[in-house]
């Protein structure tokens, strides 16, 4: 089965998206002296490095012509077959300490087993520590003459101007309509695929500016589709892609301030698999236009919301871009978009929510108690088996576990657990009755024992559980086991949630 983005990466110099980015990288290579230390900055999906690797291919081509690898001579062969044990790339967000950038920097001494240059090439160099980019500043200062370092970034400005002075910088961008085209037109064409200017239309104004966004897209369509995709077929694709929610049902929902609501779609979107990014983009895009009708700029309908209002969200929004980078839960940053938004008025009214919630579940407590064995189950046993109870329920709820894993238990009588939660909005995603049943569920899974719970507000935040995974649970899978941070990452994006 073809995957497109990869079966379409450009190989070559000028197929390369971007016609500014071609000019510019030729014009390095034939150059006499080609600089030792390159930026790339732009956003994702822009080609950085697509580039970045053809660019190494090049710099090292035996028989290079007009800035083109050769693709035939050893060296070249060597790279396109991954065999190049010279070209080295590393991720910086998951090697982003100094001791990577130290042991970088050992192989950067050595000289190259067979190619002319060594290059390495660094993506997401932002996230790299203060202590790495200094050590790091040390060896593009003065490189070794058989190196080359390609620093690749989507946020240029969080690499210190002592590093930024030393770089020679490429800037990619989101594609323009007609750039865009012509990437969709190779795949339409490489695939024999029936499809019609109008539907190619849609389909590209739905891109975000991003090729690879694009290529994938376009993949899922052709996946489900086949070789013959019409308007109505893509407009359900991308209907389906959004959770049946658009820009245009958010304002209305956002302007009646009607906080439940949002969030419930949003939830439902995040079980669906959408993409949070991409639908954010939407919507600051959409926003953007209802500002710019203010000053009779484009075409449309204005918005219910004044001018000083839409500034606020889109503000809210290019904060939300910053958070997605942060936290684990995709639809987090949305969610805290549309209660920053409404405000007091909206917490109070989530806060009401709640407490009918409270009175309703009071009102209907009638059933006969019931007696169960709880010898050998007490708190300090329960705090043991958290982390095995939440890998319990992380599989069927991403986001009931993350709320879990923010709170604390802290008292167990009879068979009743009492957790700790700091937000009236966890509380009541919590004692939801499908949440409710999914958390019992995991403490009998783990604990053996049928339990109930409830939740109370804590007054100020404590320390989170030193999360220990003790006993056994069967049918968890290994990746579930992974050490994240993601208690510290809801805490940082939410302690702004309801004061």
């Amino acid at each position: 089965m073809s995957v497109f983005h990869l079966k379409y990466r450009p190989s070559k110099i000028s197929e390369l998206d971007l016609v500014d980015v071609v000019e510019k990288l030729k014009g390095f290579l034939e150059a006499k002296d080609i600089p030792q230390s390159f930026l790339f900055s732009g956003p994702k999906g822009a080609g950085k490095t697509s580039a970045a690797r053809i660019l190494a291919r090049a710099i090292n081509c035996g028989d290079r012509k007009d800035g083109e690898p050769c693709d035939k001579c050893d060296s070249c062969k060597e790279i396109l077959e991954g065999r190049a044990m010279d070209i080295i790339e590393m991720d910086a967000a998951s090697n982003r300490g100094i001791e990577d950038v130290r042991s970088l920097k050992e192989k950067a001494y050595l000289m190259p087993s067979k190619l002319k240059y060594k290059v390495f090439i660094i993506d997401e160099v932002h996230m790299l520590t203060r202590d790495a980019f200094n050590a790091l500043l040390k060896l593009i200062e003065e490189p070794p003459k058989h190196t080359i370092f390609i620093l690749c970034t989507t946020d240029a400005e969080k690499i210190p101007d002592t590093v930024m002075s030393r770089l020679v910088r490429v800037d990619f961008r989101r594609g323009g309509k007609k750039e865009l085209r012509n990437s969709l037109q190779k795949i339409i064409s490489g695939e024999k695929i029936d499809i019609d200017e109008e539907t190619i239309d849609f389909i590209l104004d739905r891109s975000d500016g991003s090729f690879r966004n694009l290529q994938k897209h376009f993949n899922e369509m052709f996946l489900v589709f086949g070789k013959k995709i019409g308007l109505d077929e893509a407009r359900n694709f991308y209907l389906a892609k959004s959770g049946g929610y658009n820009e245009i049902d958010f304002e209305k929902d956002l302007g009646e301030k009607n906080v439940k609501k949002i969030l419930e779609k949003l939830e439902k979107m995040a079980s669906d698999g959408v993409d949070f990014s991409s639908f954010r983009e939407k919507l600051l895009e959409y926003f953007l236009s209802k500002i710019l009708l203010n000053f009779d700029v484009g075409e449309g309908e204005k918005s219910v919301f004044s001018l000083t209002e839409l500034e606020k969200i889109v503000d809210l929004l290019i904060r939300a871009a910053k958070q997605e980078k942060e936290v684990e839960i995709d639809q987090l940053p949305l969610e805290l978009v549309v209660i920053d938004f409404i405000g007091e008025e909206g917490k109070k009214k989530v806060l009401r929510q709640a407490q009918d919630v409270k009175e309703v579940k009071e009102e209907v407590k009638c059933e006969e108690p019931v007696t169960v064995d709880v010898t050998g189950i007490n708190l300090e046993k329960i705090e043991q088996s958290w982390g095995n109870i939440l890998l319990a329920i992380k599989p069927f709820n991403h986001s009931v576990e993350a709320f879990l894993r923010a709170a604390r238990p802290i008292d167990f009588k009879g068979r009743k657990l009492t957790l700790e939660v700091f937000y009236p909005f966890h509380k009541d995603r919590l004692e939801e009755p499908k949440n409710r049943k999914l958390v019992e569920e995991g403490l009998l899974k783990v604990l053996g024992v049928e339990l109930v719970f409830d939740c109370v507000l804590g007054k100020s935040k404590k320390e989170p559980l030193v999360i220990k995974n003790d006993t056994p649970v069967e049918n968890i899978s290994e990746q579930l086991v992974e050490n994240k941070k993601e208690t510290q990452d809801l805490y940082d994006v939410a302690k702004d949630i309801f004061g």
